[in-house]
């Protein structure tokens, strides 16, 4: 059934369309995800109420763990988990405990090195009574305390809790693939895996964290630790935190950092590259139910399929999403790789105009705030689709972060060079004319006036931190425009001190590590990671990222600027890699972003609703925003079908889009300011 899924009566006129403590174990019918939840602290009422809440918590995660659920309680503390069982089928039940029932965890996602960390394990008189990752977890912390999440290769979240001091440990992947949100008050505390979990618990006030919306209008997401519910934080990537007696601490444990090797030449560097793809390969695809992996017909993804193929005994399933618009579409080089790898390969079709209210609910349900990136559309129809085939997939993500795909970074350094020729006056000024020449007759659909309106901007700003103000979703003068007066002074400025870290050039070997960095800690994460795992898990599909694997990350952080990026050729390295695996057409084509056209996806529904929640009478956007300025950006993204000389098709169709993810945000969760 479509549209809004049910909850408390929106004043918007919407027409709607279609040991100790105590264990509880719920057994579900087998269909196969994970996550995981629960409270701590004073003030929570007796046992059973702590049951109740995080009982309630639990249930909103049951599609990210539809096969087994787990709930433990005591009179200060309840932990929860959903479970999609991937291995150990019989035996990998949560919570485990350990032998003295002090100690009990929850676990979200995989860990690819257990079987080793086992052996380590019993060699120091560990003694097991499963075989899942999970208890090899628990085990590790008994050995060593708060350093486990930097010795764990995988994709995770988890949870430790100590009923001796009352105390949790919680600790988050290297580059985020899984995620952990928090709400800390006091003496209480509560996580989850998701949003929607968390705010099951009626303690955690639903009030919007203006900060974060700076982040959102200029990127379509948000930097972490900031969520844009005020009172609700993201543990970000690479971190663990402690909490104990109401006291929070949280601890960096994972910083990617390169360390370019010069003596390695071509031949070795490949030879490195595919060897860890290899082992990456291997180790992720170890699961007692169906693997798969997606095969978009990029480099990243067709050469994950190629060292999984070469590893596999039958053909792998492949899936690919073909669009009915030529100009988004990759499939038929996808069915090229799948034919000359000799996979079972599948298609998918995206179809134009094809706008469902559902599409707009899902995301805000399950992302639990405003999340602007469309590719999460097509992202979750493809899960959806290979589901039907599959319980693990394995994806190029990670590629171009690790090996230096993105055009971003040819980009960024040409804007340097720019830059060099002239002091940052003359580009401001120059900005100001390209400007104004936009508006003017003959130069309004210029492509190329638009180019220099980017590059002028981006030159005016100073080196270190240029690249955070390239191609924003609502420029600074548009967000002047865009934000009532009311918000202006909470707002604060327009500057990023989440990103401050990655403007200090001083800490990386080159221009290209710094801006490498930069997607690696701030896009990767919340962007691409966050729209894979919710629509995968939308759909109980777990994905699994190769490129990601630590070995791969760490000899990718061995290779010189050189080996990443040759005479313009970006990926260099992992392209003279996979070379010898995969057919030549996957190497002559233009890098193309799993994306839809957002202009041809609009229909009449989508208008409607686009123009009764974002000009809602009393609604969140009516109060923040200038309404004359947001009825032309509305009628424009609505109307515009090719690029002009102001903005790109692209841009305005998204900047309606984010207005509409943030109304719909606010409607559905009853957000106040």
């Amino acid at each position: 059934m479509g549209g809004r899924p049910q909850r408390t009566p929106s004043p918007c006129p919407l027409a709607r369309s279609g040991g100790k403590g105590t264990i509880f174990v719920f057994r579900l019918a087998s269909k196969i995800m994970c996550g995981i939840c629960g409270i701590a602290g004073d003030d929570w009422g007796d046992e059973r109420e702590l049951a109740r809440i995080v009982g309630a918590m639990n249930e909103s995660l049951i599609h990210r763990g539809p096969d087994d659920a787990g709930v433990w309680t005591s009179k200060q503390m309840a932990i929860a988990v959903r479970r999609l069982s991937i291995i150990d089928l019989p035996g990998g039940h949560q919570p485990i405990e350990n032998e003295t029932g002090e100690l009990r965890i929850v676990l979200n996602g995989e860990i690819y090195n257990y079987r080793e960390l086992r052996e380590g394990l019993i060699a120091k008189g560990h003694r097991f009574r499963t075989k899942s990752d999970t208890e090899v977890v628990l085990h590790l912390f008994e050995e060593y305390g708060l350093e486990t999440a930097g010795l764990l290769k995988g994709m995770f979240a988890l949870c430790i809790v100590n009923d001796r001091d009352k105390s949790l440990y919680i600790a988050r992947d290297r580059f985020g693939e899984k995620p952990l949100y928090l709400w800390n008050s006091d003496s209480q505390l509560a996580f989850s895996s998701e949003l929607a979990s968390l705010l099951k618990c009626s303690a955690v006030p639903r009030r919007i964290n203006l900060p974060a919306l700076k982040y959102y209008l200029r990127y379509r997401f948000i930097a972490s630790p900031w969520t844009m519910f005020r009172d609700i934080v993201q543990l970000p990537a690479g971190h663990w935190m402690l909490w104990r007696n109401g006291k929070l601490n949280i601890n960096r444990y994972f910083d990617y950092q390169a360390h370019p090797d010069h003596s390695l030449d071509t031949e070795t560097a490949k030879g490195l590259v595919q060897q860890a793809l290899l082992d990456a390969v291997d180790r992720q695809r170890i699961s007692d139910v169906p693997v798969g992996a997606f095969l978009s017909g990029g480099i990243d993804s067709s050469t994950v399929v190629a060292a999984l193929q070469r590893q596999s005994s039958k053909p792998v399933p492949t899936f690919t999403a073909r669009f009915e618009n030529a100009q988004y579409d990759e499939s038929p080089i996808a069915r090229t790789v799948a034919k000359h790898l000799g996979t079972d390969h599948h298609e998918f079709v995206i179809r134009n105009n094809g706008f469902d209210e559902e599409d707009l609910w899902r995301i805000i349900k399950h992302a639990g705030q405003p999340f602007a990136d469309s590719s999460a559309i097509p992202t979750f129809y493809i899960c959806r689709q290979i589901r039907g085939s599959v319980t693990v997939c394995l994806s190029g993500d990670g590629g171009d972060e690790m090996f230096g795909g993105y055009d971003f970074f040819l980009e960024c350094q040409k804007v340097d060079r720019i830059a060099s020729l002239a002091p940052r006056f003359a580009f401001r000024t120059l900005n100001r004319i390209a400007r104004g020449l936009s508006q003017v007759s003959g130069f309004r659909n210029s492509s190329r006036l638009r180019q220099a309106i980017q590059v002028s901007d981006s030159a005016s700003r100073p080196r270190p931190s240029r690249f955070f103000y390239r191609a924003p979703l609502f420029d600074e003068q548009e967000l002047h425009r865009l934000v009532s007066p009311a918000i202006h002074d909470q707002l604060g400025s327009m500057n990023l001190p989440e990103l401050d870290s990655f403007a200090h050039s001083e800490a990386y070997p080159t221009r290209l590590r710094q801006l490498m960095a930069y997607r690696i800690g701030f896009q990767l994460p919340e962007d691409m990671l966050l729209k894979v795992d919710r629509m995968s898990m939308a759909s109980s599909l777990e994905v699994r990222a190769p490129m990601l694997d630590v070995a791969v990350s760490e000899v990718a952080a061995r290779m010189p600027d050189h080996l990443l990026i040759n005479s313009g050729v970006t990926k260099y390295i992992l392209r003279e890699a996979a070379r010898e695996w995969l057919p030549e057409a996957v190497f002559n084509h233009p890098k193309w972003g799993f994306a839809i056209p957002l202009h041809d996806y609009q229909n009449a529904r989508y208008e409607e609703l686009c123009r009764a929640l974002i000009f809602c009478p009393g609604g969140l956007v009516s109060q923040l925003f200038n309404r004359n300025y947001v009825e032309q950006i509305v009628n424009r993204g609505l109307t515009r079908k090719r690029d002009a000389a102001d903005v790109s098709v692209f841009r305005a169709t998204h900047q309606v889009w984010a207005l509409l993810q943030l109304a719909a945000w606010a409607d559905y969760y009853q957000v106040s300011w």
